[in-house]
């Protein structure tokens, strides 16, 4: 790697270095690396070109994909300072620098799509790209391009559904949702079944809703409708093969596992109920998957992401000599995808890229929970690009007929807006359409239903969520400071004494795990309460609380202190990496068991549900953490009786409305938030 070179990179340098700035090493040899191979002896470069470069970088560590000329973080940068100066004109001035490549922006063309060289990311001279008053680097440029090629196709793709296919499956759907023939003389939308009729009339679907409002009995449905849709075009001559092929996928184990049981335990009620005794039908519960998937895991078995996950594969001859390791297109009929907020940009262009393209691909999330890791928040994009969009009327037409709910109730309740859902305005990035492509199949295209009425989510917690999600502060604090509430404020104190009030709704576990308790019990127990912080590392981070559960309620008690491996029966381990091989991926959660309390002989025990449980020796895992404290990123997926949720003051940089939201709606019963009242303005302030 090149030595920093350049003057404005070496100053930055001294501030990293220091810690005292947000900037990262990668950002600076990020700038750096387009020095050295975009750049001549010849060409002059100016701060501004290199403090951009930087700033592109640095920004994906927000989990944004471009820089926006209007809004730079102009804090960020330790010895450089942009000129005060319009937007028009900054933009104006970017366009005139050296390796920077402008598209021009045109009113007609929500994003540039059509013949250019960077579609295939082969032929791109300039490593930054700017439109739209946006700044890109040349690789996000291409992964959105991608994107937005896939969601320009899905527009072009609808399912043909002739008459008698529309009557027999709005008998069908009204059974399923039991839905009377009066509907479209009541305002009181299922939108359960309007999400439902999507999927009948569209290849790709986006499904959002809270906690609560029946995600998962939602998509049972879907696919039982499908299947029913399904054994019509049989009938009718245009599919053959009797069963579809489905697979379930989420970003993490647990939620994939989770989401398989549910969903064929919710299709075998929906079918006992409404086919009863018939069994000459093909049943979708037939066709569905064992089990549930990561979505790393369906990649790499299509022969994608294969350095991400340990295993062992044969590969061809021209792989293997060629080094060639292209994807194949996967021949799914359909792909559900659950927790989709958590998936980023580039994982998802890897997903379109085995996705064949009759595939029909349905999208289950909340966009208001945390957005993924790295760089490009997909699903709340795709849930902004249409919430303030009504429904077509040809499309509203075609929901009424199935649905029998009123085009004019279909309509004005489409607009997500309009019923007091924000959305996060730095996520937009447009709609794909080209100035050549039909408008009026973009017009048409409206893939988005939220889900409304919740079923289990409610006082309390629920009235919290809202105020996080609109961000009032006063109210919530008002309401649950220090109350008796089921949602509970209080401030955090750095004392052990506090902490270990803290961590008190863990002795009951601790208790079951010193008297001997069975995995069956462990896991139930441990299901009741879940302490999330906001950050890794610090006093009140991850480490330190596991660190402190640890030491008061196992080696302060027990006559054998502390091992090498830190190991003792009963001990809960949270798995931070893909295990494939194993059948464990990152986010499951096992248990240390042995045969006697105290004894050598020790093995982790990953529960299945109405399966026996995986059991591996320690020394396979290869990267795991106590699961007693874990970060709100790494509860996404799981749900709780209780939470404790833990905000770091001296990290604010962490905290945000989706952050606090995501840690709240992790607990079914009670959730106790420890936070100065700084910290927690902040969350409720940062989108």
């Amino acid at each position: 790697m090149s030595l920093l070179s350049h003057r404005l990179l070496k100053e930055c340098a001294k501030a990293v270095d220091k810690k005292s700035c947000a900037l990262r090493w990668i950002d600076l040899y990020a700038s750096q690396y387009i020095l050295d191979n975009f750049t001549t002896a010849e060409q002059t470069i100016s701060d501004e070109f290199v403090a951009l470069t930087v700033l592109c970088s640095f920004v994906s560590s927000r989990g944004q994909t471009y820089l926006d000329l209007n809004e730079l973080p102009l804090d960020v940068l330790p010895s450089y300072c942009f000129d005060d100066i319009a937007v028009t004109q900054r933009v104006q001035n970017v366009c005139n620098l050296p390796l920077v490549r402008y598209i021009k922006t045109d009113a007609t063309v929500e994003f540039p799509l059509g013949n250019e060289a960077y579609q295939n990311g082969k032929n791109i001279a300039q490593p930054l790209i700017q439109w739209n008053q946006r700044l890109y680097l040349a690789r996000y440029w291409r992964l959105q391009h991608i994107l937005e090629q896939w969601l320009f196709d899905q527009a072009r793709t609808s399912q043909t559904l002739n008459d008698s296919h529309k009557h027999a499956l709005q008998r069908q759907l009204k059974n399923v949702f039991s839905l009377s023939d009066e509907n479209n003389l009541s305002s009181d939308i299922d939108w359960q079944a309007v999400a439902a009729a999507h999927t009948l009339l569209q290849n790709f679907c986006i499904i959002t809703g809270g906690p609560g409002t029946g995600k998962t009995t939602t998509a049972a449905s879907i696919l039982f409708l499908l299947m029913q849709r399904h054994t019509l075009q049989i009938k009718e001559g245009v599919v053959s093969c009797k069963r579809l092929s489905v697979r379930l996928l989420a970003p993490t184990g647990k939620a994939a596992v989770k989401l398989a049981d549910s969903i064929r335990h919710q299709i075998v009620t929906i079918e006992n109920r409404l086919l009863g005794a018939d069994l000459k039908s093909v049943r979708m519960s037939d066709c569905l998957p064992e089990t549930g998937e990561t979505i790393h895991r369906f990649l790499y078995e299509c022969g994608a992401l294969r350095e991400s996950l340990n295993q062992h594969k044969a590969f061809s001859s021209a792989e293997v000599l060629l080094g060639k390791q292209e994807s194949q297109k996967a021949q799914i009929d359909i792909i559900m995808i659950d927790e989709a907020s958590m998936i980023d940009l580039a994982l998802m262009v890897e997903l379109i890229k085995v996705i064949s393209q009759g595939t029909q691909v349905i999208l289950l999330g909340d966009h208001h929970q945390l957005p993924a890791v790295e760089p490009g928040q997909v699903f709340a994009s795709m849930v902004e690009r249409y919430a303030s969009k009504a429904y077509p009327s040809e499309f509203a037409n075609s929901l009424s007929t199935l649905t029998s709910f009123s085009v004019n109730e279909l309509t004005q309740g489409s607009l997500i807006s309009a019923v007091g859902m924000p959305m996060n305005k730095s996520t937009n990035t447009g709609q794909a359409s080209t100035c050549s492509a039909p408008i009026n199949l973009i017009n048409q295209f409206h893939p988005l239903c939220q889900l409304r009425k919740t079923y289990r989510f409610s006082g309390d917690l629920k009235a919290a969520a809202e105020q996080i999600k609109t961000g009032d502060f006063k109210a919530f604090k008002q309401q649950f400071s220090n109350s008796e509430t089921a949602v509970r404020w209080q401030a955090l104190k750095g004392e052990e004494t506090h902490l270990l009030t803290i961590i008190s709704a863990y002795q009951p576990y601790f208790e079951l795990r010193r008297n001997g308790g069975t995995l069956a019990a462990l896991s139930k127990e441990f299901e009741l309460f879940q302490l999330l912080c906001s950050t890794h590392e610090g006093p009140v981070g991850v480490k330190r609380m596991n660190e402190l559960i640890e030491n008061h309620y196992v080696y302060q008690e027990s006559a054998q202190r502390k091992n090498a491996s830190g190991l003792y029966h009963g001990k809960a381990i949270l798995v931070t990496r893909n295990h494939p091989h194993l059948g464990i991926y990152n986010g499951d959660i096992g248990f240390v068991i042995s045969q006697q309390t105290d004894s050598a002989d020790l093995a982790i025990h990953f529960p299945v549900k109405n399966q026996q449980a995986i059991i591996v020796a320690p020394g396979r895992l290869r990267e795991w953490q106590p699961a007693y404290a874990m970060t709100v990123h790494k509860s996404q997926g799981s749900e709780y009786q209780q939470v404790g949720v833990v905000l770091a003051d001296y990290a604010q940089e962490l905290l945000s409305r989706a952050l606090l939201y995501t840690a709240l709606t992790r607990s079914k019963e009670r959730c106790d938030i420890w936070s100065n009242s700084a910290a927690l303005e902040r969350a409720f302030e940062t989108l």
